[in-house]
C-alpha cells in the first residue's frame, strides 16, 4: 500500500509534468508563446492566442477569406448549380437545405440567445436567412464556392472544420443579428427614433453547427462540383494568386 510520502511524491511528479507541458511552445510555426491551461484542457497544443483564432476562423493560422476573394467562386458555383438544377444530386441537396430553413424556429433577439445551446442558435441563424428570403440554392452555392476557394488556394487548411466555419461565416455576412427600429415618445417634443442592433459572435461552436448542416446537405457534390467551379473561375477571372510566382500567404510574416 502506498504511503503518504509516496502519494506526495507522485503528486509532485505529475504536477511537475503538467508544468512542463504548460511551458511547452505553441505548435504554430513562428509563435513564441507557450501552451497554457486552456490549451491543455481542450486537448490542444496551441497558445491561448491561436486557440482564439481557431475558434473564430476554423484554423489556428489562416484568417477568414475576404468577401472579394470569395465572390468569383460564388458566382461560378451559382452557375454550376443552375446548369444542374434538374439533377437528382442537386435536388437532394437543395431539398435538405429547404428543410433546414423551413424547420428553423422563430427568430429571437440576439440578446435572448446567449445562454441557449449552440445547436439552437444555429437553427435561429437559418431562421434569419429564411425570413430574409434567402433561397436554399444560394446556401448551396456558398458552401460549394467556399470549398472551391479552399481547394484552389495553395497551402490553405483542408480540414472539414475550416471549410464548415468559413461557409458559416459567409452566411453570417448575408444576414445576422437583431435589428429594431421604433419611435419613442418624447414628452418635450417630437418622438425620438431609436434603433437597436445586436449581433451574435461570429465564433465558436455555433459556426461549426451551421457548417455541419451545410456539409450534411452538400458534401456529396464536392467531388463533381469543385473541379468545374475552379476551372470556370480560372477562365473568367484568372488563376488564384497562390499559383503565381512570388506569392506568399498573408499569415507568412517572415522577412522577405
Amino acid at each position: 500500500m502506498p504511503t503518504n510520502g509516496h502519494r506526495h511524491a507522485a503528486f509532485a511528479t505529475s504536477h511537475a509534468e503538467l508544468g512542463t507541458q504548460q511551458s511547452s511552445p505553441c505548435t504554430v510555426p513562428g509563435c513564441s508563446r507557450v501552451v497554457d491551461g486552456t490549451g491543455l484542457q481542450l486537448g490542444s497544443l496551441l497558445c491561448r492566442y491561436h486557440l482564439n483564432l481557431r475558434a473564430r476562423h476554423g484554423s489556428a493560422w489562416h484568417a477568414t477569406f475576404r468577401a472579394g476573394e470569395l465572390a468569383p467562386y460564388l458566382g461560378c458555383a451559382s452557375a454550376w448549380i443552375t446548369e444542374r438544377k434538374g439533377s437528382s444530386d442537386v435536388k437532394l441537396a437543395i431539398g435538405e437545405l429547404s428543410e433546414a430553413l423551413a424547420s428553423a424556429p422563430s427568430v429571437e433577439p440576439t440578446m435572448n440567445l446567449r445562454r441557449r445551446p449552440a445547436e439552437y442558435r444555429a437553427r435561429v441563424a437559418f431562421a434569419r436567412l429564411r425570413d430574409a428570403g434567402i433561397q436554399p440554392a444560394r446556401l448551396l452555392g456558398i458552401y460549394l464556392g467556399v470549398s472551391a476557394l479552399i481547394e484552389d488556394e495553395t497551402g490553405s487548411p483542408r480540414s472539414k472544420e475550416f471549410r464548415n466555419v468559413q461557409a458559416a461565416k459567409a452566411l453570417h455576412r448575408i444576414r445576422s443579428g437583431f435589428h429594431y427600429r421604433a419611435p419613442m415618445w418624447n414628452p418635450l417634443g417630437a418622438d425620438l427614433k431609436i434603433e437597436i442592433h445586436a449581433y451574435p459572435n461570429s465564433s465558436g461552436l455555433v459556426l461549426r453547427k451551421i457548417g455541419e448542416a451545410l456539409e450534411d446537405a452538400a458534401t456529396h457534390l464536392i467531388d463533381a462540383a469543385i473541379p468545374v467551379i475552379i476551372a470556370a473561375k480560372t477562365l473568367s477571372h484568372g488563376p488564384h494568386p497562390s499559383h503565381l510566382a512570388g506569392w506568399r500567404p498573408a499569415w507568412d510574416t517572415r522577412p522577405r
